[in-house]
């Protein structure tokens, strides 16, 4: 099957692609490059993510040394912010996912090349691109990423509720854990809620890689993965400026979208 066919039908071959909205100036970069850049936990737009743990909240039992607790969680707090990186990509809707109404062929709505949000949002108001790549083989290169100070957290899909006490306990039970609370935010179950997030941003049906890099020495040092061949597309929005030129690779496919009638169309 080619990919056209792939990006346009119903198959679980589907769920193999990924998709990441970006300017025209980005996309140029990235390909040149042959990186994608990730990003770090103060410059998102999320407040679960961006609002770091107030400190001063947590209930310091009296047989505990409140100052040096209070102390370590701050550096845990700190070091969270430095050293977590993330990459983030819009995915296809599952068949399960779908309303009803949105199950009739040739409705391309539900793809992750066809959210109109995320071309207004992400990709310039549409002047910019949707690159897609294969899930399994940028897996691979985010994975080759791991070393005795990177470690890699998880792939999956973002979960979305706006029932967030389960949430509230777990970032500040400090009494159930026994460990150095320098790492207490970057303990495993704390890390797991970087795959939640508010409702409001379900409309991203957002898929991320995760990972904790200790070489990094403030939030604002850049890391970057080289995707390898991961790249198989790469979709131009409606207003793209034909004037303009990517310089893409011929392994990689070329299209354009365009709406009819509120419709998306690959050509």
């Amino acid at each position: 099957m080619d990919l056209l066919s792939t990006l346009t039908n119903y198959s679980d071959d589907t769920q193999e692609l990924l998709f990441h909205y970006t300017s025209f100036k980005s996309a140029s970069q990235i390909i040149e490059s042959n990186q994608l850049k990730l990003s770090s936990l103060p410059n998102t737009n999320d407040p679960l993510e961006f609002v770091s743990p107030e400190i001063f909240s947590f209930t310091i039992w009296a047989d505990m040394d409140e100052q040096k607790i209070l102390y370590d969680l701050t550096e845990s707090k700190n070091r969270r912010n430095d050293y977590v990186r993330f990459l983030c990509f819009c995915r296809n809707l599952t068949w399960n996912e779908m309303p009803t109404v949105q199950q009739i062929a040739d409705n391309f709505l539900f793809k992750g090349w066809a959210r109109t949000r995320m071309w207004a949002q992400y990709a310039d108001n549409h002047t910019g691109v949707c690159l897609v790549f294969d899930k399994k083989e940028f897996k691979k290169c985010f994975d080759n990423l791991k070393s005795n100070n990177i470690t890699i957290i998880n792939d999956r899909k973002i979960e979305y509720t706006n029932c967030l006490t389960n949430y509230q306990v777990l970032m500040t039970d400090i009494h159930h854990y026994n460990d150095n609370f320098k790492d207490f935010f970057l303990d495993k179950k704390r890390l797991e809620c970087l795959f939640l997030k508010c409702e409001d941003f379900k409309d991203e049906m957002e898929y991320r890689f995760c990972l904790v890099n200790r070489n990094l020495k403030n939030s604002e040092e850049q890391m970057f993965v080289n995707y390898g061949k991961s790249l198989k597309a790469i979709i131009y929005g409606q207003r793209f400026d034909k004037k303009q030129r990517i310089p893409v690779p011929k392994s990689v496919d070329e299209y354009k979208i365009r709406w009819f009638f509120g419709m998306p169309k690959l050509f």
